[in-house]
């Protein structure tokens, strides 16, 4: 679930960027951009954030189920 949330917004941010990069080349102001371009690394990015996180989450929950355990122990 960590993951899935993470990488979404992290996928989301990229789609974010390229429309806003589009929209400054249709006025005028910069260059016509490829999706690939924007979104390929937006979305390696993204990955590589929710593995991350989903780890930390993992981390801490296993953590705090041995200390939960040894306490009861």
């Amino acid at each position: 679930m960590v993951f899935a949330y993470v990488q979404d917004r992290g996928t989301a941010s990229g789609a974010r960027r390229y429309v806003s990069l589009q929209e400054q080349a249709m006025s005028g102001q910069g260059t016509p951009v490829a999706i690939d371009d924007v979104m390929a690394p937006a979305i390696a990015r993204s990955v590589r954030q929710g593995l991350l996180w989903a780890g930390g989450v993992l981390v801490a929950g296993c953590g705090l189920t041995l200390v939960i355990v040894r306490r009861r122990a």
